[in-house]
């Protein structure tokens, strides 16, 4: 099957997990011996796939607003030149008018329908991602949450609609503690941008109540494109007790996971939640939301809790580390949850999901 796949995205600076989703998928369809795959965005495309056929035609800038114009004047043609079988758009990012081939585009959730992004992009998902999905043949998304989230946002025919979950990378499902990082003796850890659906603001203050407590001699670690304004955002009583890392490579990362005695995530609003999942993978024990997709990513692996409850985040840090019977129950538990989620499976899946729409469209 030749598959042709928009990876304009692709070449942003510290891509975020929608991103990072994509360029998984992208090199587990590569490595399939039964497809032929064509890469469309700027020519930077060959750093990251270097064995794989490229076309930048018209491409000239790798700036996301003229990305925009590219993917909608230009892309269409791409495709036919190619004689695709299906385009892959993981994204959210479809062309504006349906093409010569059967058109799959992933939406990972609806949090612009619902005003939890924020700036330009807000605006121009608002716009664009439900036109896309009107005119793509078939939908991907990464959990049943996300799913219902788009029959009620975005009127989608469910039959139109294929859930695919996200996998976690070897890296983290290995032996090894990955590459140190200066970190604190004894530590919580959260993983997450500044967005403040991930709700950042009451992680901190939960943190600080069950230090005020003296129960706990933890410091607060926090890794994170953007998140080196965090004390511009969020008032923190005692900064040295608050530990701000910002992006790290994904070896420092799996270190951090592997020394943190918890991770504590009470997102707001996931559509799947993929850091928590890592973090289970490493032995690490979760404090996870107890809304959106993380019941149903999570399951009885972590503990939930009410994420606009401060007090309940803090009384279930300080159940975590002090009991330790408790934590050894979710840290086995964690481990073995997080062995169903491969990209191996979900690359799988992606791939039946391609087929069938291409298929479909024949």
């Amino acid at each position: 099957m030749k598959i042709g796949i928009n990876a304009r995205t692709f070449t942003v600076d510290k891509p975020g997990g929608a991103v990072q989703t994509s360029i998984k998928h992208t090199q587990k369809l590569i490595d399939r011996s039964d497809t032929e795959i064509v890469l469309f965005g700027h020519s930077s495309l060959k750093g990251l796939y270097p064995d794989t056929t490229v076309d930048s035609s018209l491409c000239v800038s790798d700036s996301q607003v003229y990305g925009l114009v590219w993917e909608r004047v230009a892309l269409p043609q791409l495709v036919k030149k190619h004689e695709l079988d299906v385009l892959y758009c993981p994204n959210g990012n479809a062309p504006a008018t349906r093409i010569a081939c059967p058109i799959v585009m992933c939406i990972h959730d609806v949090n612009a329908q619902k005003g939890l992004s924020s700036g330009i992009h807000q605006f121009y998902r608002r716009l664009a991602v439900p036109h896309g999905a009107k005119i793509a043949d078939t939908i991907v998304t990464v959990s049943e949450f996300s799913k219902e989230e788009m029959l009620t946002h975005l009127e989608i025919d469910p039959a139109k609609i294929a859930v695919v979950y996200n996998g976690i990378d070897r890296l983290f499902l290995s032996a090894g503690e990955g590459d140190p990082v200066d970190l604190p003796e004894k530590y919580l850890l959260f993983v997450g941008s500044m967005n403040p659906r991930k709700n950042i603001r009451r992680v901190i203050h939960a943190f600080e109540v069950a230090k005020k407590d003296d129960l706990i001699p933890h410091k607060l670690v926090i890794i994170g494109p953007d998140n080196k304004s965090i004390f511009k955002e969020v008032s923190v009583d005692n900064t040295e007790d608050v530990r701000v890392l910002g992006f790290v490579t994904e070896e420092q990362l799996k270190y951090a996971y592997v020394h943190a005695d918890a991770f504590v995530y009470p997102s707001l609003y996931e559509g799947f939640g993929l850091p928590p999942l890592e973090a289970m993978s490493c032995g690490t024990p979760v404090i996870g939301s107890d809304q959106s997709a993380l019941p149903e990513v999570l399951g009885d692996a972590a503990i939930l809790v009410e994420p606009t409850e401060t007090a309940e985040i803090s009384a279930a840090i300080t159940e975590l580390v002090t009991d330790e019977e408790y934590r050894t129950e979710l840290i086995e538990k964690g481990r073995e949850h997080a062995q169903t989620y491969t990209w191996e499976k979900s690359s799988r899946t992606l791939y039946d999901v391609l087929s069938k729409a291409s298929e479909h469209r024949s």
